[in-house]
């Protein structure tokens, strides 16, 4: 209080007052203008530092995009290639089911609006021109006439095919650009952004399976092209594999020599799966069995090279004679079987003689040198279930009914006929005497 009392009393109050006034105001005054340029800065410091986190976040989502454009199409392609491999790792492959394993592929690795698949169509005996037929596709709910056919060379589509060349959408700008050459798109709806051909290489040329469209991709993989000819080349590895599968698959059913299913094949398996069919929907179910009279003979005076020629010429013939649903063999040697599905023994019977008539009047070389100066041939038919519920049993009856043409004159079809209950001598099985040896009436082997 005394120090108080000291400044009042001084003489230098009336002189120093003011003045402290005075900077006690620029003090203030200063002081609110300091907080509002310190409030500037630190709201242009937010500001800055939210557009930092705005730029850091827009980086970060390109790079989490780049990432998926990279990482993405790898990690769907190690989820989609063990399903194809085991499909294509399949005994019962087919060509038919390649189209679909190349869009799986395509559409894991791009996910496009877009797939169009086209395969070559071989050019015929008349001359006809190879083309590209649509096969498989996704995201066209309509195919326009345009798309379904292109012709080697038409189009953007027919160009790459005919120049083996995988080409994007700005290689078609770099083209019209440098070699002023403008290729028109196949149609309006064609999405062009990634296509080429699928190339099979072999020793002496390369051959072109197909070609490949992929328009609108959602994912665009750093190596693109590198990825779009990995498609390419598992469908070209695919589809040879399937066709060499499939003919491994036909020389083990078939006969190599009449293109017929062999024995193993049709009783094991196609003709036992076919009777089982008919049985379980109560249709009946013929099996008819023939061999070629003389054929011996023919052998012997023509030699082996033009029997197998006849054989050949054979087989040609029931195979323009089978219906749809017809099963057709060589049984053996000479011998040929047909089973047919849904027919009873009355209709079983005229399409044998048919085929029998068929074969009477064609004119095979040599035929003069047989005994009837043609080739004929001789065949029963039997019917299940009247004459046997099992392949095995209806071809022994046939085989019986076959013997009983032989005995008849050759040159004819004798349906099987059952024993009559009361009367054994009706039947025309062999008899058996009490040493348990078959006898025949006749014990000069027939051909």
């Amino acid at each position: 209080m005394e120090f108080v009392q000291d400044i009042l009393a001084s003489p230098w109050l009336p002189v120093v007052a003011p003045t402290l006034l005075v900077a006690s105001l620029v003090g203030f005054l200063c002081g609110r203008v300091g907080r509002r340029g310190l409030r500037r800065q630190i709201d242009g410091l937010r500001t800055r530092i939210e557009d930092a986190r705005k730029q850091s976040s827009e980086r970060h989502k390109r790079s989490v995009d780049k990432m998926h454009r990279e990482v993405g199409p790898v990690a769907n392609l190690a989820l989609a290639l063990p399903h194809l491999f085991r499909d294509l790792n399949r005994d019962d492959l087919d060509p038919s089911d390649v189209p679909q394993m190349i869009l799986q592929l395509a559409q894991a690795i791009f996910e496009p609006q877009q797939i169009l698949f086209y395969g070559v169509r071989r050019g015929g005996q008349n001359g006809a021109k190879r083309a590209l037929t649509l096969i498989a596709h996704h995201g066209l709910e309509q195919v326009p006439d345009a798309l379904k056919t292109v012709a080697m060379g038409e189009g953007k589509i027919g160009w790459v095919a005919g120049h083996e060349l995988d080409m994007l959408k700005e290689d078609w700008n770099s083209l019209r650009r440098t070699e002023r050459v403008d290729i028109d798109s196949n149609h309006r709806l064609l999405k062009a952004d990634i296509m080429g051909p699928l190339v099979h290489h072999t020793q002496d040329r390369e051959h072109v399976l197909g070609v490949l469209c992929i328009g609108g991709p959602r994912i665009r993989p750093r190596d693109e092209k590198l990825m779009f000819q990995m498609v390419t080349n598992f469908g070209s590895m695919a589809l040879v594999s399937a066709w060499n599968v499939k003919k491994l698959r036909s020389a083990a059913h078939h006969d190599g020599l009449t293109g017929l299913l062999n024995k193993h094949c049709f009783l094991a398996d196609v003709a036992t799966k076919a009777l089982v069919q008919c049985e379980k929907t109560g249709k009946p179910f013929s099996m008819f069995i023939f061999d070629i009279d003389h054929f011996k003979n023919f052998n012997d005076t023509q030699g082996h090279p033009a029997g197998d020629e006849l054989l050949k010429v054979m087989g040609s013939i029931i195979r323009q004679h089978l219906r749809r649903n017809d099963l057709a063999c060589r049984y053996g040697g000479e011998e040929f079987v047909i089973a047919m599905p849904d027919t009873d023994a009355e209709n079983a019977y005229k399409l044998a003689d048919q085929l029998r008539k068929t074969i009477e009047q064609e004119p095979f070389e040599h035929r003069e040198t047989q005994p009837a100066g043609l080739v004929s041939v001789s065949g029963g038919v039997a019917t299940f279930p009247r004459d046997g519920t099992s392949v095995d049993e209806l071809v022994r009856r046939a085989d019986e009914a076959l013997y009983t043409s032989k005995k008849g004159g050759r040159n004819r079809v004798t349906t099987f006929k059952g024993i009559d209950i009361g009367d054994p001598a009706s039947s025309p099985r062999p008899l058996v005497d009490l040493a348990g040896e078959a006898a025949r009436d006749d014990e000069t082997p027939v051909t």
